[in-house]
């Protein structure tokens, strides 16, 4: 028996996609240029907090389609077609990068091994999603046996455990503390396991799930307004520093954003063809944008939220431009990943659900 494609899972891809891509083109703007006016400085910031659900929405994204498409268990060839699709491209832009940035060898070899085991670049989410794919595996029997909302309420308290941990206290002296507390504390999926819980159980009843959000539409509204202004008030009051989406108050963002999304996007019949484009190319674009934000250079003729548009649109095309390019040659998903599959005009609403 056929299933019904959940649209709304290629709303939440395009647009995490496009988040993730603001948050570095505000990073490469901000490093471009002396901010000389506090105004254009705290839009460009006020932006990139707006933006910074993109990458934890991505473990939810992962694990709704996952849990929605293998409700009993998962193909015996799951991990090898994601190795070869994932973990390789993962690989191979995380030496490329290392080669971009360093200056000599030893830097290189340094760059390559954090990349690789510690999280110290942009692609280190691929490895969070594998930790996700083992727990999936492992168990999802249990989580389809357990309370769902005993194991919500649980997976969110350990979550907020872990962030305010790291969001609120100082870096331990023991080796490498500083940089465990800077960003190695990101790569263990203890950071991120309520969005997976969340995601499982939206999966596995996601029609059920849909139908809550429209019953409780106003306060889906209002809690993206309402959470944006407890991040911006804790910021602001210097409460918590942290300048990432591991922010433990991102943890309510997130997750009033991904039901809006899923609340607004569920009224469209159909998927507009942008939103499919998008979410074909997202793998593509989140490997790449970054490697051509590297080299764009400052343009002082350019006004700074002028040049930050300019960034955004220019990495996004470049990086779709070089994987629909490189398409021609099949070997280039062993390196800048696969594009996402979508479905045709005649399978929009019912479909087999491909994971790729």
């Amino acid at each position: 028996m056929k299933k019904m494609i959940i649209n709304e899972a290629f709303w939440l891809r395009s647009i995490a996609c496009l988040a993730v891509a603001v948050t570095h083109a505000v990073n490469t703007t901000l490093g471009n240029y002396e901010m000389t006016s506090k105004l254009h400085e705290y839009v460009l910031i006020l932006i990139r907090f707006m933006a910074f659900f993109g990458t934890p929405a991505f473990v939810f994204i992962s694990e709704l389609i996952l849990s929605h498409a293998y409700p009993k268990k998962v193909p015996k060839d799951f991990l090898k077609k994601r190795g070869k699709f994932l973990l390789f491209p993962f690989l191979f832009i995380a030496v490329l990068y290392a080669a971009i940035i360093s200056n000599n060898m030893g830097d290189f070899f340094q760059n390559t091994f954090k990349h690789l085991f510690l999280g110290g670049f942009y692609g280190y989410f691929i490895l969070i999603i594998f930790q996700f794919y083992l727990l999936h595996i492992l168990f999802q029997k249990y989580l389809n046996k357990w309370d769902p909302k005993k194991v919500l309420v649980i997976s969110l308290f350990i979550n907020i455990l872990y962030l305010a941990y790291f969001n609120l206290s100082a870096p331990l002296t023991i080796p490498q503390g500083e940089y465990i507390w800077l960003r190695g504390y990101w790569l263990p999926f203890v950071g991120w396991i309520f969005y997976f819980v969340l995601g499982f159980y939206c999966g596995r009843n996601f029609v059920w799930f849909k139908e809550k959000l429209h019953q409780y539409k106003r306060l889906v509204y209002a809690m993206p307004i309402f959470s944006l202004f407890l991040i911006i008030f804790l910021v602001r009051s210097d409460l918590i520093t942290v300048v990432s989406s591991k922010r433990v108050d991102m943890l309510i963002y997130t997750v009033s954003i991904i039901f809006a999304i899923i609340l607004l996007s569920s009224q469209y019949e159909r998927i507009p063809p942008f939103i499919l484009w998008i979410s074909k190319y997202s793998f593509n674009i989140y490997l790449l944008h970054k490697i051509f934000l590297y080299y764009l250079p400052a343009m002082s003729f350019l006004h700074p939220l002028v040049y930050f548009i300019f960034a955004y649109v220019y990495s996004i095309s470049a990086s779709i431009a070089t994987a629909k390019i490189l398409s021609y040659f099949p070997v280039s998903h062993y390196f800048i990943g696969k594009t996402i599959y979508v479905p045709e005009e005649e399978d929009k609403y019912r479909f087999e659900p491909k994971l790729t």
